[in-house]
């Protein structure tokens, strides 16, 4: 006999993700005094104390709940599973699915991914957090969300990765630029022009390496850590800029033409991907997920 529930387990990680009993009652939906009579029986049943109540101050783990709290969110998570499974199983996607999106990819996938995936599943639950890859990935190892789309420079060790579109950088230029005319460019020539950075961590150490191994030593005049304000410069004729989304239309926000080079010779890639734990079982929704994407930018180019 199982001396515990479920619903003592997620009242617990409830308590461990917000901070606090009362934090906790708000987004379970239940009054503070049972989640607090939950956590006590819970411990009852474990044999040892996982969580200091302090009064007004909120509540901490023990180091005991810090141990117990990974297995506790997998055992929540496959509880999870067991329950879409069956209903999966009449070829319906159900469930939830936590996904995590680097920022500058969001505006590129999300609106596909709620509208075009999501929407028409209506039995599926799709949580989208959006941020840096790197935090995002820690999510995902302490077993908060199921996979998150990034580009492969930034998957760490020990997660595998699905590629769904390739990520070739590309140069992008003013109208008045005097290479505008040119569909091919090589790296050299752009050599003490004045560059436009996206100020980001990841292109930081991550494109500008890159741009070095391949011959550019950029000389850096503006940054901006908005992808939209570094094209806005750009086209304002403030510089070049090397990026790897590509919108629809070559126009800044203001409406003013940019205009884009494929980078002539060798340049090491980034590919936009889905990383995920290794060595556990994709569920259909995510592996559904990562098909509809893959269909997606195929359709799209």
């Amino acid at each position: 006999m199982f001396r515990y529930t479920l619903r003592q387990v997620e009242y617990f990680v409830a308590v461990a993700d917000h901070g606090s009993l009362s934090a906790a009652a708000d987004v379970c939906r239940v009054s503070q005094a049972g989640i607090s009579l939950a956590v006590t029986e819970l411990e009852k049943a474990v044999g040892t104390q996982l969580v200091v109540r302090h009064k007004a101050k909120g509540a901490t783990l023990t180091s005991a709940g810090h141990r117990f709290l990974p297995d506790a969110r997998a055992l929540l998570h496959q509880a999870e599973e067991l329950q879409a499974t069956i209903v999966e199983r009449q070829d319906e996607l159900a469930g939830p699915l936590a996904i995590g999106c680097y920022t500058t990819l969001s505006a590129f996938w999300v609106p596909a991914m709620t509208a075009g995936f999501a929407a028409p599943n209506p039995k599926l639950e799709l949580a989208i957090t959006e941020g840096d890859p790197e935090e995002l990935q820690k999510q995902l190892l302490d077993g908060r969300l199921d996979a998150v789309l990034t580009h492969t420079r930034h998957v760490v060790g020990g997660l595998r990765m699905r590629v769904v579109k390739e990520g070739r950088p590309y140069i992008l230029l003013g109208a008045g630029h005097r290479l505008a005319g040119r569909d091919k460019i090589a790296l050299r020539e752009l050599a003490g022009e004045d560059m436009v950075l996206l100020d980001i961590p990841s292109v930081r150490d991550n494109q500008l390496p890159n741009l070095r191994a391949s011959g550019l030593d950029p000389k850096i005049a503006w940054r901006s850590t908005s992808f939209e304000a570094v094209r806005g410069m750009v086209a304002r004729g403030l510089g070049y800029t090397v990026l790897i989304q590509r919108p629809p239309l070559d126009l800044s926000y203001e409406g003013l033409p940019l205009v884009c080079a494929e980078i002539d010779g060798e340049i090491g890639h980034s590919d936009i991907c889905f990383a995920y734990p290794g060595g556990q079982r994709l569920t259909m929704r995510l592996q559904a997920l990562m098909d509809f994407c893959a269909a997606e930018a195929g359709r799209t180019g």
